[in-house]
């Protein structure tokens, strides 16, 4: 039994899943072919009622690489992951959302995914020139190149070191190099980051 099961059992056998619906934060459930089976109240005020449908049918296009990038890292490595998606709202406007997402085991095999949503805090892109990289993509260059580790880039951004490692595979793959120091580089002379 997990933590959390022992402290629900202890409370008296405590029902999370009326919290979870309760929550300000958007909250959801995808199975593991990337079906929305799930949203909470906040979620379906947000971006209207999407069960049955595709996760990706919730971003526009240019977060959907992302987002895919994202699904495999939480279905074939079964690890934790983030990112920044441009949602698109009941409304049909789009806001940028950070998404953290776990997978969900059963048996040890990932069956689905449970993660939550929160509006970010900038533009999920930025394209100065012929290069279109997410805001953390430009983000974790800074940090390269104020010579960070990977370790600790995980912890100054709150996210996994997997997270990390895919972001500089993907930004490393839009600047079209092969090493990180290509990437400061070639970033820095595009105006991406600065040199401190």
């Amino acid at each position: 039994m997990t933590d959390l099961a022992q402290e629900l059992e202890e409370l008296g056998g405590a029902d999370i899943t009326a919290a979870l619906e309760d929550v300000s934060v958007h909250a959801f459930l995808l199975d593991k072919d990337a079906i929305v089976r799930w949203q909470n109240k906040a979620a379906r005020e947000m971006i209207g009622d999407r069960v049955g449908k595709k996760w990706a049918a919730v971003m526009t296009e240019r977060s959907i690489r992302d987002a895919q990038q994202v699904w495999r890292t939480l279905i074939c490595e079964g690890a934790p992951a983030e990112v920044t998606v441009e949602a698109v709202l009941r409304d049909g406007t789009t806001e940028h959302r950070d998404i953290s997402a776990a997978p969900l085991r059963e048996g040890g095999a990932v069956v689905g995914v449970f993660g939550v949503g929160v509006p970010s805090k900038g533009p999920a892109h930025v394209s100065p020139g012929k290069f279109n990289l997410t805001e953390r993509q430009v983000e974790v260059l800074q940090l390269l190149a104020d010579g960070k580790s990977t370790d600790q880039i995980a912890s100054a951004l709150y996210i996994s070191k997997t997270t990390v490692r895919n972001h500089i595979a993907r930004l490393m793959a839009e600047l079209q190099v092969h090493t990180r120091v290509q990437a400061i580089v070639v970033a820095s002379r595009a105006g991406l980051i600065s040199m401190r």
